[in-house]
């Protein structure tokens, strides 16, 4: 677990820690999962994959239009919305088909007894335009190489036969109309041309350009005679009498000339009347014959593209046998799986943590319930201990182990933490739940403190399921329950043991009120008269959570401390605990990590000595 962010900062230590505390998983998960990818890629049935290129280029259909469809917007057109329709005819179930029956038709036996080919072709056929250009990729994927690239190859010539019977049948269908649409126009330029001619026969008109010209030229002509006139008869008129025979003369010739230009105009005008209505009927028979010129000629080219077999569609790069599969790709499989390997060991790690929830280390008790930590015990293996009366007192009958100088370690926590100016006479050792080794804590610690002399006596409380007696091997009645009923003496229930200085109560005859008896005063005068008579008084009592006795305790002895199964006791129990025992104004010692492997969970917290089999002195461990 984390440590609680309220005690102490999370560090890259601690995920570092997680990891080391979880290094076999770093080991199991890499080897599931590589060998789960070995085998995949040994059964799976490879894949091949091929790809043949196409281009799409501009080509303008000249059929009815003249002008054509620039490069430029072709492009753009393509980049936007010719490629969703050529994906759709790509991929469409009638090109399909027509891949299926050239398939079924060609020399390869592998395609002509498939049922379903149609159906198979839509799901082997990938469409991939590429970005920013006309080139189309048409990938095929299938467990056969030759086939793969056959199909692609097939699928892109098709494609291509499709585009050009598209094109010749436009031809075709425009042609047709073009045929149709050719007599209707030759037989209007022909009225056109027959009404030129009569308006021309009408009028008789040979050439009215010229007519005009005439005309006009006449016409300015007599304007410039008229100017003339009228000069000279004013100057005439300065020089002689009104009646005089020059002027008369003049006067005349002016008002002919007058006649002359009148007459002129109106012909003139008349002409221009007729030149209005004849460029209309020229304009008329122009326009239908150049019509009819262009439908000729647009009927010659669509006639000669129905003849030839030109698409705008071509092939770049026909698709070849793959020498590899595509799928299971090894490679790149074997790399996700290292990757994977390292990421779900990482992940699988970390959640192992969060769910486990157990108290394991030194730097749990502190982080978690931040509680003095007072030592490791280690797990008693069947060459330390093979009975219960063994583990009882191993530590009293092996001079020289790895456990024997845990408890002496856990000893001197215990005296350290005492105040300088009042002793640690009475301690209360128990747990949260049942099975978490209170018992062998407590007749174990009572042997160590009895090697430095102390005269202890170890009282079994647990009256509702009393263990002591049979550990050490003596009589459970009478014992405490049978003194606090007042029913028999003190020094009757104190018994000897094997071990020198360490003397025992037993639970006696298993009452029905254990916590009534408890809390009774005589519990008070028993701690008196044995303070007065013993330098430590160890209490094996019930675990905090199943029964109140322990918490009737805490207010009459020095101290509590709280044996906690590594690796076992959950931390809401544990916590819950603490909180019990704070309530009820008991003070926690500390805590002991018991069945637990030290070297392994924490081996920056907790040193100890040992000494060979041979009896020499070992070196100190880390």
């Amino acid at each position: 677990m984390l440590p609680n962010p309220e005690i102490r900062e999370v560090t890259i230590h601690d995920y570092l820690k997680i990891l080391k505390k979880r290094i076999g998983i770093f080991f199991l998960v890499p080897f599931i999962i590589i060998v789960t990818t070995v085998i995949y890629i040994s059964v799976r049935k490879p894949i091949y994959r091929a790809t043949a290129s196409i281009l799409i280029e501009a080509v303008a259909p000249k059929v009815i239009e003249i002008k054509d469809v620039s490069r430029e917007d072709f492009q753009s057109m393509f980049s936007q919305n010719i490629f969703q329709t050529q994906y759709k005819i790509l991929t469409s179930i009638a090109l399909a088909e027509k891949v299926a029956d050239n398939l079924r038709a060609s020399k390869d036996s592998a395609f002509k007894n498939i049922d379903n080919l149609t159906e198979k072709l839509l799901l082997q056929i990938k469409v991939e335009k590429l970005k920013d250009s006309q080139v189309v990729l048409f990938h095929v994927e299938d467990p056969d190489a030759l086939n793969a690239s056959t199909i692609a190859n097939t699928f892109a010539k098709t494609y291509i036969q499709q585009d050009i019977e598209k094109r010749s049948r436009a031809a075709r269908e425009a042609s047709g109309w073009l045929q149709s649409q050719i007599g209707s126009y030759k037989d209007k330029v022909r009225e056109a041309e027959e009404a030129l001619n009569a308006y021309i026969q009408s009028n008789k008109i040979v050439s009215l350009p010229d007519i005009e010209k005439k005309t006009q030229g006449l016409l300015e002509s007599l304007k410039e005679n008229k100017s003339k006139l009228e000069t000279e008869l004013a100057d005439g008129v300065k020089r002689y009498r009104e009646k005089h025979p020059k002027i008369i003369s003049l006067r005349a010739q002016l008002e002919d000339i007058e006649k002359k230009i009148e007459k002129e105009t109106s012909n003139l005008l008349d002409l221009n009347e007729k030149m209005v209505q004849y460029n209309l009927l020229k304009k008329d028979v122009e326009s239908n014959q150049e019509i009819y010129i262009n439908m000729l000629n647009r009927t010659k080219e669509t006639g000669l593209a129905e003849k030839i077999e030109v698409s705008r569609i071509s092939i770049i790069d026909y698709a070849q046998p793959p020498l590899r599969p595509f799928r299971p790709n090894k490679k790149r499989a074997m790399q996700a799986a290292i990757i994977l390997s390292l990421l779900g060991s990482v992940g699988v790690a970390f959640f192992l943590e969060y769910l486990d929830s157990t108290i394991r280390t030194a730097e749990d008790v502190s982080s978690y319930l931040n509680l003095p930590f007072l030592g490791y015990i280690p797990s008693i293996t069947s060459r330390d201990a093979k009975t219960e009366s063994e583990k009882a007192l191993v530590c009293w009958q092996m001079t020289q182990s790895t456990i024997i100088e845990s408890f002496r370690s856990v000893r001197t926590s215990i005296l350290f933490a005492a105040p300088e100016d009042k002793r640690l006479n009475s301690i209360v050792i128990t747990s949260s739940l049942p099975q978490e080794g209170k018992s062998f804590i407590s007749s174990n610690l009572s042997a160590v403190f009895c090697q430095l002399n102390e005269k202890v006596i170890l009282i079994d409380m647990d009256m509702r399921r009393p263990k002591l007696h049979r550990t050490l091997k003596i009589e459970q009645k009478p014992g405490l329950s049978d003194f606090l009923t007042g029913n028999i003496d003190l020094t009757k229930i104190i018994r000897p043991t094997s071990i020198n200085n360490l003397f025992i109560i037993p639970a006696g005859t298993v009452p029905p009120n254990p916590s009534e008896l408890l809390s009774s005063r005589k519990i008070n005068t028993l701690f008196e008269d044995l303070k007065g008579k013993y330098d430590r008084i160890v209490i094996d009592s019930p675990p905090v959570l199943s029964v109140p006795d322990t918490l009737l305790l805490g207010k009459i002895a020095d101290g509590i401390v709280l044996v906690i199964k590594g690796a076992s006791t959950r931390l809401d129990a544990i916590s819950g605990t603490k909180k019990k025992i704070l309530e009820a104004k008991g003070k926690i010692i500390g805590v002991i990590v018991n069945n637990i492997n030290p070297e392994r969970e924490d081996k920056y917290y907790y040193y100890h000595y040992y000494y060979s089999e041979e009896g020499g002195k070992g070196k100190k461990q880390s």
